[in-house]
């Protein structure tokens, strides 16, 4: 009688222990916003989020174990978001002095340096200089930090946007004069939307702006999730995914370092 009892219980035990491994690991889902930015973030034909920054966050939640519940906004409503909802990550965003202390670092994607550009047809830009763009119209995304500098300056007739399809394409219809932008960025803007890059002038850099594409966690965040993501990063750059990544991307001119921890 008690060897039948011993054998049942070793069943049962058999019987749960097999279903604890058949079970799925239930990842931890954290919450990330985003905008459309060419060729960083971008719209695949059949709707999916595709591009650079993407396919690393993929990388990252893959070493993670955890899975990304991406949200694309407008950029102002990203970064509101970002700013406001604990343990919310964001990318791709650029690091900026001004920045640095709103949010959890996790890591460096892209360098960027950023030029005034206009259309190579408008002969008013023949020798251009700060205090001479500023009497033209220009566009620019809502509380981007091109926008922030814009203010700064105090350019006189700011049009701001929600994407930045809208100012390339306002750009191209001359109901604008300037935009700001990366090479990079516009290069793969104009090509998406069908529109001849060689009809662009660089009119002029703009040296204040140039930054470092990241990403981000809101500022409230708990530290053991803020370790747990800048480990993973530093796996992702040691074990060359990053550079993999870059080089599927044409992007390898720039650099993708490791920051330092701002907490």
């Amino acid at each position: 009688m008690k060897k039948s009892v011993i054998i049942q219980d070793f069943k049962i035990i058999v019987l749960l222990l097999c279903s604890a491994l058949s079970s799925p690991v239930h990842a931890n889902e954290i919450n990330v916003v985003t905008e459309y930015l060419s060729p960083y973030q971008i719209k695949n034909n059949d709707g999916s989020l595709g591009g650079f920054s993407t396919e690393v966050i993929h990388a990252l939640f893959k070493i993670t174990g955890d899975s990304p519940k991406i949200r694309v906004l407008p950029w102002a409503r990203a970064y509101a978001t970002a700013q406001y909802e604990k343990n919310t990550m964001i990318f791709s965003i650029a690091k900026t002095n001004k920045r640095l202390s709103k949010f959890h670092w996790i890591g460096d994607l892209i360098d960027e340096e950023y030029y005034f550009w206009a259309l190579a047809s408008n002969s008013t830009f023949s020798k251009p200089t700060l205090d001479a763009l500023k009497q033209y119209r220009i566009a620019t995304s809502r509380n981007s930090n091109e926008y922030e500098y814009l203010i700064e300056q105090e350019f006189e007739d700011i049009y701001p946007v929600v994407n930045e399809d809208q100012r390339t394409q306002m750009l191209y219809k001359e109901r604008i004069d300037l935009i700001i932008e990366t090479e990079i960025t516009l290069k793969s803007n104009t090509q998406r939307l069908n529109l001849d890059f060689s009809k662009l002038s660089k009119l002029l850099s703009v040296d204040p702006l140039n930054s470092t594409l990241s990403i981000a966690f809101n500022l409230n965040s708990d530290i053991k999730l803020i370790k747990k993501y800048q480990n993973a990063f530093s796996q992702l750059k040691m074990s060359g995914q990053l550079l993999k990544l870059q080089e599927k991307w044409n992007l390898t001119n720039t650099s993708a370092v490791i920051i330092e921890n701002n907490n």
